[in-house]
């Protein structure tokens, strides 16, 4: 019997509240949130199942060798009505060395600004360890972060060891698979757990550096994801093959269609996953101005640490 070949999958929101606002899960393999598949022949299936399932069909030779079952990429919008905590994330190699968990790089992508916007990114100058311990104990440690007005449509890489917080802003994260967070600073002392002292060891103390601006519309080459910007003003047919890497769209402005074996509305908003085997279709645009993110998992360099590769 032949096998039935994947299609292009749409996932149901999951939503969480906290005291700055909301998270809104679009794509996630993480446990405690697992997207479910909203709509097609496996509509009512959660993330996880799919991937115990179909593998590297859906993600991918390279995606499988290195993070296995779990899904690699998750993509979420926060709604930061306040102000968020300031958080630093490991990366990989503490990560998995204490904790059996991926570390997390993420890209944050600016949708939507309140009057009051900032985006916290490291340090304005370097600090030592003492100098980031006092100053989080004792509630002064925003003086000393670098902080930019964020505008609609700008994109800023949030890196492993570097201290982060958004207020009044409204954000789209592609990130590496993981929530494994420390909360070093909270607003409203005492309501939620501090992790200062897990944390010190991987911060990063040196001044905010900007990173270098990808070429053309590369707004992310990171081992964990690649992110591109499509201005889509006509029709662009897929280069994937079935070799390659699960591919996702993000629809930012504007709307189109993915033709594949039938067509898939994308208006400003959605999140489709396109499995590698999806291997043949067209995007169209039916706005003007429609904009897309492309999100995928270009091979990682042989000696990069993740995990032990999964062996076939």
């Amino acid at each position: 019997m032949e096998e039935k070949k994947l299609s292009p999958l749409r996932f149901l929101p999951d939503v969480l509240e906290f005291p700055w606002g909301s998270v809104e899960y679009r794509l996630a393999d993480l446990g405690f949130v697992d997207s479910m598949a909203s709509e097609g022949w496996l509509g009512g299936n959660t993330l996880s199942d799919i991937m115990q399932t179909y593998l590297e069909r859906v993600v991918g030779e390279t995606s499988f060798d290195w993070y296995g079952t779990q899904f690699p990429v998750l993509v979420k919008r926060l709604d930061v009505k306040g102000r968020t905590s300031l958080h630093v994330n490991p990366d990989d190699e503490v990560a998995q060395q204490r904790y059996d968990a991926f570390g997390k790089t993420a890209l944050w992508y600016v949708e939507a600004c309140g009057p009051d916007a900032r985006l916290f990114l490291g340090w304005k100058r370097d600090v030592t360890a003492a100098e980031c311990y006092q100053a989080c104990l004792d509630g002064s440690v925003m003086d000393l972060l670098y902080s930019v007005k964020p505008v609609p449509g700008e994109s800023y890489l949030v890196l492993p060891g570097q201290v982060h917080a958004a207020q009044g802003v409204k954000l789209l994260e592609i990130a590496e698979s993981s929530e494994l967070g420390f909360r070093l600073y909270d607003g409203n002392p005492g309501e939620r757990e501090i992790h200062l002292e897990e944390a010190l060891d991987f911060i990063d103390f040196k001044a905010y550096r900007k990173p270098e601006k990808g070429e053309g519309n590369l707004l992310a080459a990171t081992p964990q994801f690649t992110v591109h910007q499509i201005f889509l003003r006509e029709t662009l047919k897929s280069h994937a093959s079935a070799e390659d890497s699960f591919l996702i769209y993000i629809c930012t402005a504007g709307a189109a269609i993915l033709k594949a074996e039938k067509d898939y509305q994308l208006k400003a908003g959605d999140v489709l996953l396109v499995p590698s085997e999806v291997t043949d279709f067209f995007l169209l645009p039916t706005q003007a101005d429609t904009r897309l993110l492309e999100v995928r998992l270009d091979p990682r360099p042989d000696n990069d640490l993740v995990s032990e590769p999964v062996e076939e």
